[in-house]
């Protein structure tokens, strides 16, 4: 089980907290955000953490060289004048990453078994397993429109740039992917949401709701949220 963590963003709408570093680098209680997201899932036995970085990459690897030589951790790097997007950035680390593998925002703290999702997905053996989050637990706008089949199951539409006028769900954020897709990919340049969009009407994604609400910093109003939320870790 491996997990993939993306971290190459610019940033840009948490920049008025913090203009100087990347976003997983901005502090709460004067540590960096990517230790909280580290601490959130070192009981998880990943064989290994890979990291999808861009935007001041430089100071995510002396963070990562100075604190967490135990870690088992590689790395890649996309040009800051040419990012990738997110699916860009997975397709550009492939070499790094096994059969399967999560996929997991450098600024959000997720609340999942990171186990049984694992196991879920390669049981269900769709492409891509995606968490989702009732949208009655989010201030977020919804981007699914859900509703269960006869067999208990998830049916989604995922639209992020064009929400379903009935959306009801939100995307959570952690994903479970097969690394075929990505290697089918004839793009270089592309985001992680055009793909769900698209798998989601294929009917080749399974949906898994989760209960729990997450934690993330990438808005300031997100961000002082955050900072109560983690004053006690």
């Amino acid at each position: 089980m491996q997990l993939v963590l993306l971290c190459g963003g610019l940033g840009s709408r948490i920049k008025k907290i913090d203009d100087i570093n990347p976003k997983g680098m901005i502090k709460i209680n004067n540590r960096p955000f990517i230790d909280y997201v580290i601490k959130s899932i070192e009981n998880y036995n990943f064989s290994s953490i890979h990291f999808c970085l861009g935007f001041k990459s430089q100071k995510y690897l002396h963070h990562l060289e100075k604190n967490y030589s135990h870690l088992n951790y590689t790395y890649s790097i996309e040009k800051e004048e040419y990012l990738l997007g997110t699916g860009g950035a997975i397709k550009n680390c492939l070499d790094f990453l096994e059969d399967n593998f999560i996929i997991q925002y450098g600024d959000t703290i997720v609340k999942l078994n990171y186990s049984e999702f694992y196991k879920l997905h390669l049981k269900e053996k769709k492409p891509i397993t995606m968490s989702i989050l009732n949208s009655y637990k989010s201030e977020e706008v919804p981007n699914l429109f859900c509703k269960k089949s006869s067999f208990g199951k998830f049916e989604c539409i995922y639209n992020k740039k064009n929400p379903p006028l009935n959306a009801n769900y939100i995307d959570y954020g952690s994903l479970a992917c097969k690394k075929e897709i990505f290697n089918k990919k004839a793009e270089k340049i592309f985001d992680l949401s055009d793909m769900q969009e698209e798998f989601s009407k294929r009917n080749l994604i399974y949906f898994h709701e989760v209960y729990e609400k997450y934690i993330e910093i990438g808005t300031p109003f997100s961000y002082e949220k955050a900072k109560l939320k983690l004053n006690d870790i």
